[in-house]
């Protein structure tokens, strides 16, 4: 495709190369006095299987672009459109941030600017829908240029993502009431793992092993999360509760002798063990293989409350351990996350849950299978 447009009195073409099946690569040739080549840039979608994640009331698509300038010049993205198709190819939405007001959408993407030689990795930025519509096709079209140089051209990459149909029945892990405290919602740290950043590439972390993780906290009647200010351990209803398997199968993983973080004190977190023991991240842990490709991490687990080891077959709801504070965590609770392997260089899944209650505020509902995510509160018997 050839464009032609005037700047400053110079006729400029620009060509554009797009390519689809998971990458986009452009290139740009303004033809200045001085010609500067930026491209190529490939852009692609991670994981290579993207998920739709269902609820009761939006459906929501976690996943992440990957941004490589492997040009000489640094490259801007100015605009990024999603066009959304049904099964039969009938438009059924368009959204996009831009460059345009006082405070651009376009600004709330950290990494825009790629240096050269550099790379990126973009949060999918559009990323809860309706639970109505169908996503069969997904086409995203990047504007990009020269930082204060070119005219932007476009690029576009499509993705196909699938409804994740979970293979094991779950229950919530803890029983009575909790709260999600952290879940993976766009703001959540576990969705916002950036296996760009450079503690994250030291560390050999190609994948979002917490791309669906929750943090769950046992609470009071009230959904409060501890005594007082909960400045010990102890203040917490967290602290010493039972958990237990989500889901039956077989103990791939057991460790319970990591020491308990101390609230206010002292930490016996390693960050630098991480790059040896992979698993410290967790503390103590059970890492249960369901049987059929889907793993179920629960973390952060009590010193010494283990009640199984790596072998044994547990049942959905057979007590496991008591929830501690070890591992990378600053507060009595419950990391869990469903994951499709051990280690840390694996993928998150989503989890439906069944036959719990969600509370608003005077109502409980029941909820017969379905995800929860930050912020809910929620009741398993």
């Amino acid at each position: 495709m050839t464009l032609v447009i005037f700047r400053r009195r110079i006729l400029v073409p620009l060509f554009a190369v797009t390519a689809l099946c998971g990458a986009g690569w452009f290139y740009l040739y303004p033809l200045l006095q001085q010609p500067k080549i930026a491209g190529p840039v490939n852009i692609s979608a991670l994981p290579q299987q993207i998920y739709l994640e269902a609820g009761e009331h939006h459906q929501t698509l976690n996943f992440d672009f990957l941004l490589e300038n492997q040009g000489t010049t640094p490259v801007g993205v100015d605009s990024i459109e999603l066009k959304a198709y049904d099964s039969n190819n009938r438009l059924v939405l368009r959204r996009s941030i831009d460059s345009n007001g006082f405070a651009p959408s376009i600004e709330t993407l950290p990494g825009r600017v790629l240096a050269p030689g550099s790379r990126s990795l973009v949060f999918n930025p559009f990323h809860s829908f309706r639970p109505d519509i169908e996503l069969h096709r997904l086409q995203f079209d990047f504007s990009l240029s020269i930082v204060n140089e070119a005219p932007e051209t476009k690029t576009s990459i499509t993705i196909e993502p699938r409804l994740y149909q979970g293979k094991t029945t779950l229950l919530l892990p803890l029983k009575g009431k909790m709260m999600v405290h952290d879940g993976h919602d766009y703001y959540a740290h576990h969705r916002r793992l950036n296996t760009e950043h450079p503690a994250a590439r030291e560390l050999g972390l190609t994948q979002n092993f917490m791309r669906f993780s929750l943090d769950l906290n046992s609470t009071n009647q009230h959904f409060e999360l501890f005594r007082g200010t909960g400045e010990h351990n102890e203040d917490w209803y967290a602290w010493g509760a039972p958990v237990y398997a989500s889901g039956a199968g077989v103990v791939a993983e057991a460790v319970g002798n990591v020491p308990d973080n101390i609230r206010g004190g002292q930490s016996f977190f390693r960050p630098e063990q991480v790059k040896t023991d992979a698993m410290h991240f967790y503390g103590n842990y059970v890492l249960i293989d369901h049987g059929n490709g889907e793993f179920s991490m629960l973390g952060h687990l009590q010193q010494g409350s283990l009640q199984v080891r790596p072998g044994d077959t547990v049942t959905t709801g057979q007590m496991l351990a008591k929830m501690g504070n070890s591992g990378s965590s600053n507060n009595p609770h419950l990391h869990y996350e469903l994951r499709t392997g051990a280690g840390l260089n694996v993928e998150g899944l989503p989890a439906n849950f069944s036959q719990y209650r969600r509370h608003l505020g005077s109502k409980a509902l029941p909820v017969t299978s379905g995800p929860v995510d930050t912020g809910d509160l929620l009741e398993n018997n």
